[in-house]
């Protein structure tokens, strides 16, 4: 392997926090198989195609996240028209739970000095009167494989008691993490014919139910979120360990090379 080689597997696969190279928390959980999305390869027409779909989903990530921070940070946006949905389905997620958190408490790092790993968390808040790690997904489902990235990020939160903001400072939790949660939040049309659903997404949209002879006639733009607690974090962070294991496996040479192994 080459010098450049090296470095943009330091920058692809990993953080270097306080001169320390740790390999992320996301790369480390890509190593697991992932049946949705073989399933997504292969319905694009190319693998040109799919890789410039992935490549807007990441995107509208990123601004669904700013949205979603901006009522957090109390910060006044304007939402770009085909983003309405997403707005409304924050809104209505805010009218059912009861929910806090704060700019410090965005998108910050984490480390695990044991395990050596760091990663960046979505969001901490408090949830129904439960400290909880928050992540957001505009993902067409939520899938257990999340459990793996979110307990990797709750355990180093527990176990170091603190994390960094954007300058490397550290800054404690008020308290340990107690709970930890997937926020989906996605946009929707509905046929005022025959109730299909039209689940609109940058990577394309995907017609679901309904009648498949219909001339459809979809109405206003909708949003739609779903809240999901995952349980047991000690069982799944003992599953990201084991992904850990084969993930430095695969990439020992490197890793090697680094020093990490």
């Amino acid at each position: 392997m080459t010098i450049n080689d090296l470095e943009k597997f330091k920058k692809e696969h990993g953080y270097i926090i306080d001169n320390v190279w740790y390999p992320r928390v996301t790369k480390i959980c890509e190593i697991k198989s992932k049946p949705a999305l073989y399933y997504f390869y292969a319905e694009a027409p190319n693998f040109k195609e799919a890789t410039n779909r992935k490549q807007k989903a990441a995107d509208e990530g990123k601004i669904v996240h700013e949205i979603i921070e901006s009522f957090i940070q109390r910060r006044q946006i304007v939402v770009p028209p085909e983003y309405l949905g997403i707005k409304q389905a924050f809104e209505d997620f805010l009218k059912n739970h009861s929910f806090f958190s704060r700019q410090e408490w965005l998108e910050k790092k984490i480390i695990h000095p044991l395990h050596r790993y760091a990663g960046t968390f979505d969001v901490l808040g408090e949830l129904d009167n439960n400290f909880a790690l928050i992540d957001i997904k505009t993902s067409q489902a939520i899938y257990e494989d999340y459990r793996l990235q979110t307990s990797a990020y709750l355990m180093a939160l527990n176990e170091e008691g603190f994390f960094r903001d954007e300058k490397g400072r550290k800054i404690p939790l008020l308290k340990p993490i107690e709970k930890r949660y997937i926020l989906r939040i996605n946009q929707k049309r509905i046929c005022e014919k025959c109730g299909a659903v039209m689940k609109i997404r940058k990577m394309g949209t995907k017609i679901e139910g309904g009648d498949a002879f219909c001339d459809h006639k979809f109405g206003e733009l909708l949003g739609e979120w779903e809240l999901k607690e995952f349980n047991n974090p000690e069982e799944d962070f003992k599953a990201f360990l084991g992904c850990k294991t084969l993930w430095e496996w695969e990439y020992r040479d490197y890793l090697k090379e680094i020093g990490y192994l």
